[in-house]
């Protein structure tokens, strides 16, 4: 007998469709740093970005009167209707990043603005709303911290079960950086993993190396 999905159930399944991989979430978090103005990044990845991503920005921060929306998903600044999608000047316009990936980690947005005398840490429910608050020491800017990403869909998580999975999604992270650093030459990237540094623009250069006649294997990153 056929019955309807629990509206839980439905907002997971529709989440992991947006937040499909670690790259995924690092993705849609730059992608809203650069939409902030930010001009400098921090990436942090523990256990591949399984136990925690971080992405921290010296951006506009969120402003108080948005925050108790800024992860409800279909909420956003950057449209109001389907016409302004033919004058997009932004990464992001859907308003599902934050939500969805709440849906399937923990989600903590550290954020101040200029205005704000100090910045606010909030921890978020699933659905993207705000079950705590408290002041913070961190500058201008939003952090947002991802904790146990996909902690609720074992099968997503089992497929990056082998380390070589996750070096290979450690690779695709460190290729993302590269081109936004591209398109993006005034904006600093700083990218760990287990709090050992990985310099994405390395393999730029000594991928110009191997151009020249060094081995591939000069330049691959072990982080």
């Amino acid at each position: 007998m056929m019955k309807q999905l629990s509206a839980e159930t439905i907002r997971l399944l529709s989440s992991s469709q947006v937040i499909t991989s670690v790259v995924s979430v690092v993705k849609e978090l730059i992608e809203n740093s650069l939409d902030a103005s930010a001009t400098s990044v921090d990436v942090k990845l523990e256990n591949y970005g399984f136990d925690k991503v971080e992405v921290r920005d010296n951006g506009n921060g969120i402003k108080v009167a948005d925050v108790p929306v800024m992860a409800i998903k279909h909420y956003t600044s950057k449209i109001s209707s389907s016409e302004d999608l033919e004058s997009l000047t932004t990464y992001g316009f859907r308003g599902e990043a934050l939500g969805s990936i709440c849906c399937v980690s923990e989600v903590l947005i550290t954020t101040k603005t200029a205005l704000d005398d100090f910045s606010t840490q909030y921890v978020l429910d699933s659905s993207g709303h705000i079950t705590s608050q408290k002041p913070s020491h961190l500058g201008q800017g939003t952090t947002v911290t991802v904790l146990k990403l996909f902690k609720n869909l074992p099968v997503r998580k089992q497929f990056y079960s082998t380390t070589k999975k996750c070096k290979e999604e450690l690779k695709k992270i460190q290729d993302l950086l590269i081109a936004y650093g591209i398109i993006k030459p005034d904006l600093r990237i700083i990218f760990t993993h287990n709090k050992y540094l990985c310099d994405p623009f390395q393999t730029v250069w000594k991928f110009l190396l191997t151009s020249l006649g060094a081995g591939r294997e000069a330049w691959e990153c072990d982080c």
